[in-house]
């Protein structure tokens, strides 16, 4: 078997290799045909999963499998760093790491390859899940409306997250909640416009759009205790300076990490709707645009992998965060485990300065393989 120092070499390659060409959502021509061409030199199968995503299917002769997955996509920013492997396509680039998860998946490709030749024969077969659209939250919930799971009789699932604020290589989870649920929420405010020297002509909708802002915030704060909350992120209003807005728009964003929280959210934005409608003739209108649950690790088979990890340095997250991932649509359908691979970096996530020192990822590939020896 390869020694982790070569391997660690040659998953810095891949990982560089994919940062100068970033793709979007499910259009990644470039990044498909990377990952393929170095799969087909494995002997395994090659599926197309979701257009340009794949699954690479390690038959141990098994009945059932366990799937390791890794998300694909870049994000609509233009990097600023100064690298020799900067992206090369305008406006796009891995801001948020996935280069690096692909990076990890080939490197355990390579180590499954190794296990065949050597005749280990783990309890599973093994799917290597290449999923597009993860930024968009369109990609793991297009694979679940597919039999992908039942096609390759999958039993778990698994997956990493690069994580800047952990140290380099540190590998960390939680059982039970550890990502929240992810909501995007638009609310519409819908008055009646009137010169602003005649306020009272008029029903002013950026004032019902302040007022609704401050009170589920307000509510947010003084009756959730769980960490639970949403945030508006712009506010478009008006025309000119001295015209009240005859409309407003919020889109922003709710986390939550039970079902109990999120409606007593959407419940209070409903009842603050109505209330402004009565009190300032403004129509309030909020809408679920789309979302995905949060990641919730399966407690069983939480407990029963993380004893193999010790060898590693694993160590448990303090709670859990509110950053989300569509991982957790595939935890619907089976149980699954989720993890924190520390960079150390402290370079926020999704900042056009992002980058990561490519040594911690062999950690990456050391704990999927201890995953799988040990199930």
């Amino acid at each position: 078997m390869k020694n982790y120092n070569e391997i660690s070499e040659r998953i810095q390659k891949y990982r560089r290799d994919l940062h100068e060409i970033p793709e979007l959502s499910f259009q990644l021509p470039e990044t498909g045909a990377y990952i393929r061409k170095f799969l087909g030199k494995l002997s395994c199968r090659i599926d197309d999963i979701a257009g340009d995503g794949a699954a690479a299917c390690f038959d141990f002769g098994k009945e059932e499998a366990v799937c390791f997955r890794c998300d694909m996509d870049a994000l609509p920013i233009q990097e600023k760093n100064s690298l020799p492997y900067i992206s090369k396509h305008e406006g796009r680039m891995h801001a948020c790491g996935h280069d690096s998860h692909m990076a990890i998946m080939l490197g355990f490709a390579e180590l499954l390859e190794d296990m065949k030749k050597e005749g280990f024969i783990p309890s599973y077969n093994v799917i290597l899940l290449f999923q597009p659209a993860e930024e968009t939250i369109d990609g793991a919930y297009t694979i679940c409306q597919t039999d992908f799971f039942k096609r390759y009789n999958i039993k778990y699932i698994f997956g990493l997250h690069n994580w800047p604020t952990l140290p380099k290589g540190q590998i960390s989870s939680i059982s039970g909640p550890m990502m929240a649920k992810s909501t995007s929420i638009d609310v519409h405010f819908k008055g009646v416009s009137a010169h602003c020297g005649e306020p009272w002509k008029g029903h002013d909708a950026m004032l019902a759009s302040a007022r609704f802002l401050t009170e589920i915030y307000d509510y947010c704060n003084k009756v959730l205790n769980d960490g639970s909350l949403i945030r508006f992120g712009k506010m478009t209003s008006g025309t000119v300076r001295n015209a009240i807005s005859a409309s407003s728009e919020l889109i922003g964003t709710m986390r939550t990490f039970n079902e109990e929280s999120y409606e007593k959210i959407l419940d209070a934005m409903d009842r603050i709707a109505a209330e402004i409608k009565e009190d300032l003739q403004v129509t309030v209108t909020p809408e679920v645009v789309k979302y995905h649950p949060a990641v919730i690790n399966n407690p069983a088979l939480y407990e029963r992998v993380i004893p193999s990890l010790d060898e590693l340095g694993y160590k448990e997250l303090d709670k859990p965060v509110m950053i989300a991932e569509d991982f957790s649509f595939f935890q619907e359908q089976v149980p699954g485990v989720f993890f924190f691979l520390g960079t150390g970096s402290g370079i926020p996530l999704h900042s056009a300065n992002y980058d990561m020192d490519d040594s911690a990822m062999i950690q990456g590939v050391k704990l999927f393989q201890s995953i799988l020896k040990n199930l």
